[in-house]
């Protein structure tokens, strides 16, 4: 999926979290958690809605764990440019084992317990 290009001011530091991944094992299970996105922006972020979108998408389709993170970044890659984007999931745990993944330029996520808080 594209995701569409909105124009912005050139070298804005932008960071983006969303608590609904869902995507299927290859198994079937579903895996659950959440995505933050980092990354400088080239003049360039994308439209919001059209990553709830993809991020919906993502529900259906078979995935390993290790590899969820790297399909983000190669969206966002060909859908705009940026520079030092980095993109960290981690995933609820399944059979006691807690899992990080991280693909892209190192960053730590900003963890907001509630959508109100700056």
């Amino acid at each position: 999926m594209q995701l569409t290009p909105l124009h912005v001011k050139e070298n804005t530091g932008i960071q983006y979290m969303s608590r609904e991944l869902l995507f299927l094992a290859h198994s079937g299970q579903p895996y659950r958690g959440t995505v933050y996105i980092n990354f400088t922006s080239s003049g360039e972020t994308f439209d919001l809605r059209d990553f709830k979108r993809y991020l919906t998408s993502l529900r259906d389709k078979k995935f390993t764990a290790e590899d969820i993170a790297f399909e983000i970044y190669e969206t966002i890659t060909q859908s705009i440019q940026t520079k030092n984007l980095g993109v960290v999931v981690d995933l609820s745990a399944r059979g006691g084992l807690q899992q990080r993944l991280c693909y892209g330029a190192d960053f730590i996520p900003v963890k907001k317990e509630n959508i109100f808080q700056v």
